[in-house]
C-alpha cells in the first residue's frame, strides 16, 4: 500500500497497476480489520480522510464527513479517481458505489442484509463482493447477490507476537496458576450509564465465580480499559488481574499466555469476532457461547463452543484441570491461527480477488 493524498490526484498519473480506495481514518481508534489488511495489500493506493484524535473535532469532522458537506467532497473526488485508476477501487463505504463508475470489489466487515444496501450490492459496476464468513456469503446469495462472493475471515498479525514479549508477560504469573483470560477494548458493567452492553463483564464474573469456586489455583486475567465501576468492583481481588489498556501490538503477547480464552459475550453482535482469531493465532483454547462469531472455534477444534452458562462453566473447569486436552485444543488453535494471519490472508486477497477482478478497462 501507499499513503497518498487527495492533492495528488492532480499530479502524474500513477501506474495502471494501482488500484483506488478512500474511507475515513481515526488517529486514536480505527476498524482492525483494514489496519491490518489495507496496508498488506501492495497495489493499494490508500487515500485517508483522517480524522483528529480529541473527541469534539473528532465528532464535528465524522458529522461533516457523513453529511452534505462529506457528499459533495466525495461526488467530487470519486469521478476524477476513476479516470485515473482504470483498473478499479476497493471500497469499504457503500456511499461510495454509485459515484465511482469504475470496476468495484466491495469488502463487508459489518453486513445488515437490508435495503438499501443490498441495492448498491447489485449495482453494475460491482464485480466482486468480500465477507467475512461463510454464512453471510450464502446469505447474500439467497437475497440476489449475483456477483462472486469471496470469503476472507478476520485476521490475526502473528508478526507483532515475539518470544521476548510473551517471556515477559509470562515472569507475571504465579507459580502453578491457570490463566483464565479475556480482551476487550472496554470493560463496563451494566450499570454504568451510556456505554455499549456489548463491553459489559457482568456474566462473565459470574460465570467466573463458579469456575474459581472449583478451581482454586485458575486466575482471571482482563485485558482491557475498565471503567472507574468496574475498577471498584474488582479492587483488592486476588484471584483477578486488571491489565487495562494494551497496546494492540502487545496484546497477542498477552493472549499467548492465557491457558484458556473465555469468549462469553451473550448476543452474537457481528460477522466474526476479531478476538477469536486472536485467540486461535495465539494458540489459546478458547471457550465461547455458540454464536455464529464462534463458528471458525467450532470449525477448526481451537476449543468449546457450548449452549449454556452451565456449559460454559463445566467447560472452562475441564480444561484448567485437564492439562493434555488444554494441549490438545491449543495444537487445533495454533493451526487455524496461522491460516488466519493477515500476511497470509493479504496474499489470498491479492491473488484470489484484486488480481483476478480488478483487470484494465477498455481504453
Amino acid at each position: 500500500m501507499i499513503s497518498r493524498r487527495v492533492r495528488d490526484l492532480r499530479g502524474a498519473p500513477p501506474s495502471p497497476d494501482r488500484i483506488f480506495w478512500s474511507g475515513m481514518w481515526f488517529r486514536t481508534h480505527n476498524n482492525a480489520r483494514y489496519a491490518e489488511l489495507l496496508p498488506r495489500l501492495e497495489r493499494l493506493d490508500a487515500y485517508f480522510v483522517t480524522f483528529a484524535g480529541a473527541r469534539v473535532p473528532r465528532g464535528l469532522q465524522y458529522r461533516a464527513y457523513r453529511g452534505l458537506p462529506g457528499t459533495i467532497a466525495q461526488r467530487l473526488l470519486l469521478p476524477r479517481a476513476a479516470r485515473r485508476y482504470r483498473r478499479g477501487m476497493l471500497c469499504t463505504e457503500f456511499r461510495q458505489i454509485p459515484l465511482f463508475p469504475g470496476p468495484i470489489v466491495l469488502d463487508v466487515d459489518d453486513p445488515f442484509f437490508e435495503e438499501p444496501e443490498l441495492s448498491l450490492f447489485r449495482h453494475p459496476n460491482v464485480v466482486a463482493v468480500v465477507t467475512l464468513a461463510e454464512w453471510a456469503r450464502e446469505r447474500y446469495a439467497e437475497l440476489g447477490v449475483t456477483v462472486p462472493i469471496h470469503v476472507v475471515p478476520q485476521g490475526v498479525s502473528l508478526s507483532s507476537l515475539s518470544a521476548g514479549d510473551v517471556a515477559r508477560v509470562r515472569a507475571l504469573r504465579r507459580d502453578g496458576e491457570i490463566a483464565l483470560g479475556y480482551v476487550a477494548a472496554l470493560l463496563s458493567t451494566r450499570d454504568d450509564v451510556g456505554m455499549d452492553p456489548l463491553y459489559e463483564i457482568d456474566h462473565l464474573l459470574e460465570l467466573w465465580e463458579e469456575i474459581r469456586a472449583q478451581s482454586p489455583d485458575a486466575r482471571l486475567w482482563l485485558v482491557g480499559e475498565p471503567t472507574e465501576r468496574a475498577r471498584r468492583r474488582l479492587a483488592g481481588r486476588d484471584d483477578v488481574v486488571l491489565f487495562g489498556r494494551v497496546p494492540r501490538e502487545q496484546v497477542l503477547a498477552h493472549v499467548a499466555n492465557f491457558d484458556v480464552a473465555l469468549y462469553p459475550r451473550t448476543k452474537g453482535t457481528g460477522i466474526q469476532a476479531a478476538k477469536i482469531a486472536e485467540y486461535l493465532g495465539a494458540g489459546a483454547p478458547t471457550v465461547s457461547y455458540g454464536y455464529r462469531v464462534a463458528d471458525i472455534v467450532r470449525e477448526t477444534g481451537g476449543g468449546i463452543v457450548v449452549e449454556t452458562p452451565r456449559e460454559f462453566v463445566d467447560a472452562a473447569v475441564r480444561l484448567v484441570r485437564d492439562e493434555s486436552e488444554r494441549r490438545r485444543l491449543a495444537e487445533a488453535a495454533r493451526a487455524a491461527g496461522a491460516a488466519l494471519d493477515w500476511d497470509v490472508l493479504a496474499r489470498r486477497y491479492e491473488s484470489e480477488i484484486l488480481d483476478r477482478y480488478l483487470t484494465p478497462l477498455p481504453a
